[in-house]
């Protein structure tokens, strides 16, 4: 009766070894579904091209201008994996730098000039989940700001205004977990700004303003 009590003892550690191994086996065979779940920040910088469209007050000929330069900014949000990995989510956006044009206006004294000084945005996000990486895509509000104004070549002298615009932004991106709170993405966003009237040396000009951008994005989640 010793040997067979001792027995089963040692047969129920063996056992409980083995079942502990395997556990341990698995887990690095099979480690967790990664999670896009979390709050998350980010930095991001982007090169942009669009067109600054002018349609001087009583006239119908459009003086289109195209802008262009880079930006840095920053992002956060958060988001939301389902059972069957779709995410949702919600983020905002804002972005320095310049994107300039020049071109000459109407009257041949003048030359017209667009600098938009920042961009931003909240827009909701929506992806699926693919272990690690991530397709999205987004659509949401826009807004900016840009300096619009003339400059008479005789002497320099500059006239203008700055003025803020409001639109709508859809885009489409990428983004890959590297480590579980380590991500990094590629997106594509185009900004479509509503017309604003602005007044330039007295007169008034509608100004549209819409711009594609290539950004590349580093951020952290928790």
């Amino acid at each position: 009766m010793r040997r067979f009590l001792l027995a089963a003892v040692l047969m129920t550690v063996l056992l409980l070894a083995t079942t502990a191994a395997a556990e341990d086996y698995n887990r690095v065979r099979s480690p967790k579904p990664y999670s896009w779940t979390g709050f998350y920040f980010g930095f991001q910088g982007s090169y942009m091209k669009g067109t600054s469209d002018w349609l001087p007050e009583g006239s119908s000929q459009h003086l289109k201008n195209d802008t262009e330069g880079g930006m840095g900014g920053f992002y956060i949000g958060y988001m939301y994996q389902t059972p069957v990995k779709f995410v949702v989510g919600i983020e905002a956006e804002t972005n320095y730098g310049r994107l300039s044009s020049t071109s000459s206006c109407p009257n041949p004294a003048y030359a017209c000039h667009t600098d938009i000084n920042w961009i931003g945005s909240m827009h909701g996000r929506l992806g699926y989940a693919l272990g690690r990486f991530m397709p999205y895509v987004t659509i949401g509000w826009a807004y900016a700001g840009a300096d619009t104004y003339v400059n008479y070549l005789p002497t320099g002298e500059e006239y203008g205004s700055t003025n803020s615009y409001l639109g709508w932004t859809p885009g489409v991106g990428f983004e890959f977990a590297v480590t579980n709170n380590f991500l990094i993405r590629g997106e594509y966003a185009y900004y479509d700004f509503a017309k604003r009237s602005a007044t330039i040396e007295g007169d008034e000009a509608d100004i549209r303003l819409a711009n594609h951008a290539f950004k590349f994005g580093l951020g952290l989640k928790f």
